[in-house]
């Protein structure tokens, strides 16, 4: 019986319990580590999938694996992203214990050669508004009085400060990103704060990320199966690279190649930007679903139909990618010097 039921809506506290009982069921490949707190003071969690008895050959070889971050629920509201991280946890420790084949994917290989990291929930106070609502949160007597656009809780995108994390990175733009009319102030979308990394969440993701030599990182998002993959501020630096991942990306799901960025004052400031700009490796930011008009999100009982049985196996896909890129730098410095520096 799996643990992770994605079936309706996966409450955090859930969410939580069944990261400690995934980790309990597989533990000998599946890892957990608190890489921050929240503005309320929840755990913000990484998952770490590394195919053990291959991790003890390399390190007798004195070798390393690369090393792939996926990220989901940086806005509140879009919960399938955090039900996909969590689904995906649960089925490739299966598929990997097990031996066997997941889209024609070999699950073994891939962690054996791959350590993945999965930050499921990484704005958990946000999610939890969108679940409960305002009065849930510890953090009720300031978010009271901030605008929600939309009808009601289940449109917040940002964190219990009213910040949008997707805003908030420190990737060089932030004194350029544009605000919406109305946006300049903390609410419930698109406040990039009032200095960037000003947030706990961003914070935690971006010393997780300077902790860690990721070779490649992907931010799940909702709506519009498409993937942003490139800005014009970072993709000369790639020599192709970001696109030919993309170009295949493409080939094989459902989730559309959507142009160069060009306008920093409109991207800048995402995670994916930020760890373009900073990491110096290729990121990409998939959205998940159907788009939908207004920012009302898809009822989570369409999770399977609408995202899993599309995107189950991208994690696996990035994976492949990232041992790709791991090896061309490590295979011709000249060629990716940028990707090494």
């Amino acid at each position: 019986m799996f643990i992770v039921d994605t079936s309706d809506t996966y409450f955090l506290d859930k969410i939580y319990e069944d990261m400690d009982k995934l980790c309990v069921r597989y533990d000998s490949i599946l890892s957990k580590k608190v890489i921050g707190k929240s503005v309320e003071g929840r755990d913000i969690v990484a998952l770490k999938i590394s195919g053990e008895r291959e991790e003890i050959l390399r390190c007798a070889q004195n070798d390393k694996k690369p090393l792939i971050l996926f990220v989901g629920g940086i806005h509140a509201r879009e919960d399938f992203s955090v039900m996909l991280c969590m689904k995906m946890i649960e089925q490739y420790c299966y598929y990997y214990n097990e031996g066997k084949i997941l889209d024609c994917f070999d699950v073994m290989n891939i962690i054996n050669n791959a350590d993945m990291y999965f930050v499921p929930a990484a704005n958990p106070d946000g999610l939890n508004i969108v679940h409960n609502g305002i009065k849930a949160s510890s953090n009720y007597d300031k978010l009271r009085d901030m605008k929600i656009w939309g009808e009601d809780n289940t449109y917040w995108k940002a964190n219990a400060n009213g910040v949008d994390l997707n805003k908030n990175f420190d990737d060089g733009n932030w004194d350029i990103r544009a605000c919406v009319p109305g946006t300049g102030v903390p609410c419930s979308e698109r406040f990039k704060g009032y200095e960037a990394n000003s947030e706990p969440e961003t914070k935690a993701l971006v010393n997780f990320c300077n902790k860690n030599s990721f070779s490649l990182m992907v931010s799940y998002h909702c709506s519009g199966n498409c993937t942003f993959w490139a800005d014009s501020g970072t993709h000369h630096m790639f020599n192709g690279l970001d696109e030919k991942i993309m170009d295949e990306l493409n080939e094989r799901f459902i989730y559309r190649k959507t142009k160069v960025s060009a306008d920093p004052k409109i991207y800048g400031c995402g995670f994916e930007n930020w760890f373009r700009k900073r990491m110096r490796r290729p990121a990409f930011c998939v959205e998940l679903s159907p788009f939908v008009e207004g920012g009302k999100q898809h009822p989570d009982y369409m999770f399977e139909e609408l995202v899993w049985q599309h995107g189950k196996s991208t994690g696996l896909f990035f994976a492949e990618k990232a041992i790709e890129v791991y090896n061309e730098v490590k295979g011709d410095a000249k060629k990716y010097a940028a990707l090494t520096e």
